[in-house]
């Protein structure tokens, strides 16, 4: 079953083709998908949350590159949506491979395959603080009411806000492809170095 993007590109979720992945497919589909399935204070979209994690990378020090991965470490819900937690662990394997398919097939697309693995672990780390830091600002967790997220035992909070900037979706979209675009860039540029360091030395 074929699913039409917002530039026009057919897909099929579960055999998503790289040819057909664009980041600005992405950056607007992330813009209006929400997080937590809706239930925070405010509207606060996948966009959002994958600039905060770019943020707290750049905030402690991690290379541009690993920032480019926490950026599009949800990159793939562009194409199969934001499952909650909960949900996903009783859709089990099946959501699990839906998720990996169009994993691979987005970081080939976008040329990341590499970086994602690199950075994978700092990157998940960097999630964490923004979910304990999303849970602070736009959720009514009570700790003596709510069951405890035992999954954020030990993971600091972001000294700054969870969100921050304009609040439309169409700003938080234009938001992600000017990150993308210039981590993008600084990526490409510390690659000519490195390419230019390694011939000098062969020469």
């Amino acid at each position: 079953m074929m699913m039409l993007t917002f530039r026009g590109h057919e897909v099929t979720p579960g055999r998503l083709d790289p040819s057909q992945v664009c980041i600005e497919d992405i950056a607007h589909a992330l813009s209006l998908l929400c997080r937590f399935g809706g239930h925070t204070d405010v509207h606060y979209s996948v966009a959002q949350h994958s600039l905060l994690v770019a943020r707290i990378l750049e905030r402690i020090g991690a290379p541009t590159s690993a920032q480019l991965a926490g950026l599009l470490h949800d990159a793939h819900e562009a194409y199969v949506g934001d499952m909650p937690t909960p949900a996903k662990t009783l859709l089990g394997p099946a959501w699990r491979d839906l998720e990996a398919q169009a994993s691979a097939a987005v970081h080939r697309a976008l040329g990341v395959v590499g970086l994602m693995q690199e950075w994978e672990g700092l990157v998940k780390h960097a999630d964490l603080i923004a979910l304990a830091t999303e849970r602070r600002d736009l959720m009514r967790f009570d700790p003596d009411r709510h069951t405890p997220w035992t999954i954020l035992d030990a993971i600091p909070e972001f000294d700054g806000p969870a969100t921050e900037g304009g609040w439309s979706p169409q700003w938080w979209e234009e938001a992600f492809l000017d990150r993308f675009a210039s981590l993008t860039r600084y990526r490409e540029r510390a690659q000519a170095t490195e390419f230019a360091a390694v011939h000098l030395e062969n020469i």
